[in-house]
């Protein structure tokens, strides 16, 4: 029989070959969450049974695996699906808007015709574009909104917006009201892509973030960038690239230049900031990581459409680029905010937040245990991350939504734990919402002294798909 010498012990090479593989398979295993430690492990496993005694092999072998095992919780950071994007708290909002209308079919109808008649008959005097028509088409606008037509109400608002241009002019800011009563009914149609074509638009006649700025144009940005981080949270990014490489760009564009500015920036730079952390936030969700395999090849930490390859458009290798500096991006935003408003509570649980789903658990904590004593935030309730920036869909603009119950626990990780799902709807949604929770992270319940504690849950959620 063939063997291989080396300084410690003489194996027969069949056997070193076995011992081999049956010491590689749980470290390759252990290695899809950690790849340095499953490349090293692998590799000294297989040093072991050439240069040493099978038993210390064997125990070298344990030692790295468990190793291994203890590193995989924290290996790779951010890729945890943020709170708000399939899983969130239900909103009064949107459950107000589950009430059906109770008014009589018949007597809207007449009621609705009346109206029109009225408006043919302004027409007929004035002309479709005089300025005394719109307040009429306004006026009406509301009516059918009241009465829950509202196909209708959005022909008469975009009938009173085309006829404000007219007279005012296509940069009058006296379309904004008209602008935001459409924003509203595009998003109780469930229409997203018109929602965003509507929300550009705003966006545009404010200045689109450029100088010289005022209270109502930052506003806008702010606005137009929950807007925008709202949307892409709806469903994967393939199609989408480019319109998300140009949202995260003109967002730390954005926030590089107010937070800069002596003027606006002690107002400014924390709330544009918070909206560039949310898209960081998604950034990293939708696009994943490459890691290096046992044989040193990258490959992705989960199956995602993001491949480094020639097949790339211009857009997703640009989304690459931004996913793998988004963690010290993100930090460095963090950083520069709270030197602008150090005591800015919002922006100190933010960075306790990202700290936190970065694995940088100690940090986090001391972060939180201080906000905890000096600013006297309550952390005795575990809630899941991020907490700030909240990432929040609309109901209205999912395919399809249910409020359930979860009860269970939350570990001193800010693991959910022994988790029970009921409700009406249970036996559609329990198997989608048991699959979110693991890959949802908690800030933990913490003591009076700081300390993170496992502790019960019933909750009320609600599940968008």
């Amino acid at each position: 029989m063939a063997t291989l010498s080396g300084v410690g012990r003489v194996v027969p090479v069949g056997k070193r070959l076995s011992i081999q593989v049956l010491l590689s398979l749980p470290v390759l295993a252990t290695g899809f969450f950690l790849p340095i430690v499953q490349y090293t492990g692998g590799m000294v496993a297989w040093l072991s049974v050439q240069f040493e005694s099978p038993v210390v092999a064997v125990a070298r072998w344990i030692f790295l695996n468990v190793a291994g095992i203890v590193l995989s919780s924290s290996c790779i950071a951010l890729e945890h699906q943020p709170w708000g994007v399939y899983l969130s708290q239900p909103t009064a909002v949107a459950l107000a808007d589950q009430m059906e209308t109770t008014a009589d079919p018949v007597a809207v109808r007449r009621q609705l015709d009346a109206t029109r008649e009225r408006i043919a008959e302004l027409e007929a005097l004035l002309g479709p574009y005089s300025p005394e028509l719109t307040p009429v088409l306004v006026t009406a606008a509301a009516e059918a909104v009241e009465y829950g037509v509202l196909d209708a109400a959005l022909e008469l608002y975009r009938w009173a917006l085309h006829s404000t241009r007219i007279n005012e002019g296509l940069a009058s800011q006296k379309q904004l009201p008209l602008l935001r009563a459409m924003l509203e009914l595009q998003r109780q149609r469930g229409d997203a892509a018109l929602l965003a074509q509507r929300s550009d638009y705003f966006y545009r006649l404010l200045g689109r973030g450029g100088q010289p700025w005022d209270e109502q144009r930052l506003g806008a940005s702010v606005a137009w960038l929950g807007v925008r981080a709202e949307l892409l949270s709806d469903g994967p990014w393939r199609g989408r690239e480019a319109d998300a490489v140009f949202v995260i760009e003109h967002g730390t564009d954005l926030a590089d230049a107010i937070c800069e500015d002596v003027t606006w920036s002690e107002t400014w730079c924390a709330p544009v900031t918070l909206q560039v952390i949310k898209l960081l936030y998604l950034l990293d969700y939708r696009v994943d990581p490459l890691v290096v395999d046992q044989f040193g090849v990258a490959q992705e930490r989960f199956a995602a459409p993001y491949e480094d390859n020639l097949d790339q458009s211009p857009a997703e290798r640009q989304l690459r680029s931004l996913e793998r500096t988004s963690r010290s991006r993100g930090r460095g935003l963090l950083d520069r905010a709270l030197a602008v408003a150090p005591d800015n509570v919002d922006l100190r649980v933010a960075m306790a937040d990202w700290l936190w789903l970065n694995d940088r658990r100690q940090q986090a904590l001391a972060l939180y245990g201080a906000l905890q004593r000096e600013a006297g935030v309550d952390f005795s309730a575990p809630q899941p991350l991020p907490s700030i920036p909240q990432i929040g869909r609309d109901p209205r603009l999912a395919k399809e939504w249910a409020d359930l119950r979860i009860s269970g626990r939350v570990s001193s990780r800010g693991r959910f734990e022994d988790v029970e799902v009921t409700g009406v709807e249970v036996d559609d949604y329990s198997g989608f919402v048991r699959r979110q929770l693991r890959a949802i992270r908690c800030r933990p319940s913490l003591d009076a002294n700081g300390e993170p504690r496992e502790v019960a849950i019933d909750w009320t959620i609600r599940a968008l798909r």
